[in-house]
C-alpha cells in the first residue's frame, strides 16, 4: 500500500474512532463534524475528503459494524450443531445489539427512507449489498434448520420479512433503553429468549406450511 493510502486510511480510522467515542459521551445526533475533527486531531476540511456529509459518517459506522457482525454470525453458525445453529445466531445477534445500544439507534436512523434519500449513491448501494449478504445468510440458515429442504426465493423472502420485523422490534427496544421504566420490568435476557423461541417456532411452522402447500401463499 502506498504511503498516501496508508495515511488516508489512518485518518479515516481516527475519525471513526473519534466519532464512536463522542457518541458514547453525548447524544450522537448532536455531535458535529467539527467536534469529530477536533477529537481526531484532524482539520475539519480534511474530514469531508473522507465523509462528504454527516450522513456518510453515520452510514460508514453502521456498515462497518454490520459487516463485522455478519462475519461473527457466519462463523458461529458454521461452528454450531445444525439443530441449534439458528437459535444461537439469533441470540448472538441480539447480544451484539445490546453490546452497543448507540449503534442500534444509528441502525434504525440509517434505515429511515428520508435518511437513505439524503445519502450519497455509493453508500446507498453499500446498504443494498449488505442487505443482500444478510439475505443469503438467512437462506443458508433456513436450509440447515429445515434439514436442507429447499424453499423458493419468494418464500424465503416472505419468511425473512417476519424475522426482520421481530429483529427490528428488539433493536428498537434496546435503542430505547429496555424495560427498566415499566411497572413490571422484564429482564432483557428473558426477553431475548422468548423472542428467539417465537422466531424459531414461526419459521418452522410457516416453512412447513409452504413446503406442504406451495401454492397456498399466492
Amino acid at each position: 500500500m502506498r504511503y498516501q493510502d496508508q495515511l488516508f486510511e489512518q485518518r479515516e480510522n481516527a475519525l471513526l474512532d473519534a466519532a464512536r467515542q463522542l457518541f458514547a459521551e453525548q447524544p450522537w445526533d448532536r455531535v458535529t463534524i467539527a467536534e469529530v475533527a477536533i477529537a481526531a486531531g484532524i482539520g475539519k476540511g480534511t474530514v469531508y475528503k473522507h465523509f462528504p456529509s454527516k450522513e456518510a459518517l453515520y452510514a460508514r459506522l453502521v456498515l462497518d459494524l454490520s459487516q463485522a457482525n455478519l462475519v461473527e454470525l457466519r462463523d458461529l453458525h458454521a461452528a454450531s450443531p445444525a439443530q441449534d445453529a439458528m437459535r444461537r445466531v439469533i441470540r448472538r445477534a441480539f447480544e451484539q445489539m445490546m453490546a452497543n445500544p448507540i449503534q442500534a439507534q444509528l441502525c434504525l436512523h440509517c434505515d429511515r427512507p428520508e435518511f437513505q434519500e439524503r445519502l450519497e449513491a455509493p453508500y446507498r448501494q453499500q446498504f443494498i449489498d449488505m442487505e443482500h449478504q444478510y439475505q443469503l445468510f438467512f437462506g443458508d440458515m433456513l436450509s440447515v434448520t429445515l434439514n436442507n429442504q429447499v424453499l423458493s426465493q419468494t418464500d424465503c423472502q416472505n419468511l425473512l420479512w417476519g424475522v426482520e420485523a421481530c429483529v427490528n422490534g428488539v433493536m428498537a427496544r434496546i435503542a430505547s433503553g429496555g424495560f427498566s421504566h415499566w411497572a413490571e420490568p422484564i429482564a432483557l435476557d428473558d426477553y431475548f429468549a422468548r423472542v428467539t423461541d417465537f422466531i424459531i417456532a414461526g419459521l418452522r411452522a410457516q416453512a412447513t406450511a409452504l413446503l406442504t402447500h406451495p401454492l397456498s401463499h399466492e
